[in-house]
């Protein structure tokens, strides 16, 4: 049961990171360097020096014009100057003084300065004191995506790992949690669904006002973390599979799927038909979206179609898989659906209202249910 929420500071409670990358672009201006967004994508959630460091790696200064004290002192110069021109709350911040009503005791896991997490606290309209202890990027000597800042808040908090729940929105965060021993709750905020659950998520939600009223620990943790119970297992083609309980919108999901299956459909190889394929699958035990991209062969028979390639991709990651969303992208119009091997292949990991989802680039979209596609599939008698 849950007992303590450990909450990260920039793109949990506060829409920060946005002024931080600001600052951060103004600084290597100010030496004569062009950075841009793009150049602090990997350098969020783990501190501020490497949050310089990493840009100028990324930049590739190895000259004397780089210096971290003097960013340092740039970024403390700036921050609170743009962080007081503007509101930085994120959606659903009051879950803090709801938690604390309920019984659930709370902290600040932040990878900052202490200076700034003030400043951000203060920015989202919340107090100190409406955390039960704040740890900064001060308080320990090993960062996010090392354990120990969230380490520290269980002792001092005096909770176990399997009580505390920790809410991040970066792999590095995420990662920190992970290795913690806690399970994490990822905001969508600055990272993507996907990525969430590759760097090891146990749950996704869009912001923090995903979360309804509770009252009491055992309905937070039925929101967080509803379960499907080992009696569950339903059939989907040939294999028994225990399907979680959504913790995402269908549209949502849907959305995510379509534009993973775009991004495939980008690299499709399709140096003879000139008819690239984008497919992507949503896994029912987990939730995770998996793509693939066809692959043509001067052999045409060893071409591998999108939409296997999607399913091997979730088979090699998870075993067998039940499917409950395919989408197809591809340049046809109407939106071309999946050939009859394909279909016979789904047919192996589908059950008969697993939506399928055809798309084209001009956005038009068509849905079917599976059955609607291929009515009578074969599944081996044994496996029935």
């Amino acid at each position: 049961m849950i007992k303590a929420l450990l909450f990260d500071m920039d793109g949990v409670l506060a829409d920060s990171e946005g002024v931080s990358i600001q600052v951060g672009i103004e600084y290597f201006e100010s030496i004569g360097i062009k950075a841009t967004a793009e150049t602090f994508k990997d350098a969020l959630g783990c501190g501020e020096k490497f949050f310089f460091d990493k840009a100028a790696e990324v930049l590739g200064l190895s000259d004397s014009r780089y210096s971290y004290d003097a960013a340092s002192a740039f970024f403390r110069s700036r921050y609170p100057e743009l962080i007081a021109s503007r509101s930085i709350a994120l959606p659903g911040t009051d879950i803090v003084r709801k938690a604390r009503n309920a019984g659930i005791r709370t902290a600040l896991a932040s990878s900052a300065p202490s200076w700034k997490v003030k400043a951000n606290i203060a920015g989202i309209g919340l107090d100190e004191s409406d955390f039960d202890f704040i740890a900064t990027g001060e308080d320990i000597v090993r960062n996010k995506p090392e354990k120990d800042i969230y380490e520290l808040c269980m002792i001092k908090l005096g909770v176990s790992a399997s009580s505390s729940v920790v809410f991040e929105d970066s792999p590095g965060g995420i990662e920190s949690g992970k290795r913690a021993g806690c399970r994490v709750v990822s905001l969508l905020t600055t990272i993507d669904e996907v990525s969430a659950l590759a760097a090891g998520a146990d749950a996704v939600i869009t912001d923090l006002s995903f979360i309804q009223d509770f009252s009491a620990a055992d309905e937070l943790e039925k929101q967080l973390f509803p379960s499907a119970s080992r009696n569950k297992a339903v059939r989907y083609g040939a294999n028994f599979i225990e399907p979680l309980d959504r913790k995402m919108p269908e549209s949502f999901t849907e959305k995510k799927a379509i534009e993973a299956a775009r991004k495939a459909w980008e690299n499709g190889y399709a140096p003879y038909s000139e008819f690239r394929v984008g497919a992507a699958v949503v896994s029912a035990a987990t939730g995770r979206i998996y793509a693939g991209c066809n692959v043509e062969n001067s052999s045409y028979g060893a071409t591998i179609c999108a939409e296997r390639n999607a399913i091997t991709t979730a088979v090699a990651s998870e075993g067998a898989v039940g499917l409950d969303l395919i989408v197809v992208y591809s340049d046809d119009d109407p939106p071309a659906p999946p050939c009859a091997m394909c279909l016979q292949v789904i047919a192996e990991f589908a059950r008969p209202e697993t939506k399928i989802v055809l798309v084209t680039p001009r956005d038009e979209i068509v849905r079917y249910s599976f059955s609607e596609l291929l009515p009578m599939p074969f599944i081996f008698p044994k496996m029935r």
